[in-house]
């Protein structure tokens, strides 16, 4: 259930972000809203749950808006991947670093995607402006905070008890007992 809620919420951030904020692909003032969803699964979930999150979210990204087919994965699994290995080796506590990290390893990812694919594509990207990321960049960090807060309100009720389907098990006691009870 957790899987597929945060798959729909990763869905919901495409759409909006395509919709109503990305105008071009190259936008310079659309923020990044699947990435957030990207560094709160490297802070929260577990590897297998947020690389199949990660992989529907960033095709559906990439189908919306790519330029160049497997831009937006690379760039989710990159930044996934490079936040998940910093914030292991952090000593301090997780909340004073999290909005900067995200913003920082959105400028590394950002950077290292680019020349890559111009490595591999050329011609087809178009000029890296240092204003243009760094703007994202910064709009990233403000829009971390409440989306971050919703991510953990989403995230700490469906772990609740009361929230939990089990299908593998069985109800035990006498269930005729448990109907008289609530008679």
């Amino acid at each position: 259930m957790l899987t597929i809620t945060f798959i729909f919420v990763g869905i919901l951030l495409v759409v909006f972000q395509t919709t109503v904020t990305m105008f071009t692909p190259l936008s310079t003032a659309s923020p990044d809203l699947y990435y957030i969803l990207v560094a709160f699964l490297a802070f929260r979930l577990d590897v297998v749950r947020s690389v199949a999150i990660i992989l529907i979210v960033s095709c559906t990204l990439d189908v919306f808006s790519g330029t160049i087919i497997g831009f937006y994965p690379l760039l989710c699994y990159g930044g996934y991947f490079l936040i998940r290995f910093i914030s292991i080796k952090m000593p301090v506590r997780e909340s004073l670093y999290q909005l900067p990290l995200v913003a920082l390893s959105y400028l590394i990812v950002s950077l290292l995607v680019y020349h890559t694919l111009d490595f591999l594509q050329p011609d087809t990207l178009g000029a890296w402006h240092w204003s243009r990321i760094l703007l994202r960049a910064a709009l990233i960090i403000p829009l971390a905070w409440p989306l971050f807060r919703i991510f953990e309100l989403l995230y700490s009720t469906l772990r609740s008890k009361r929230y939990r389907i089990n299908l593998f098990s069985s109800s035990s006691g006498n269930q005729f007992r448990d109907k008289e009870r609530l008679l």
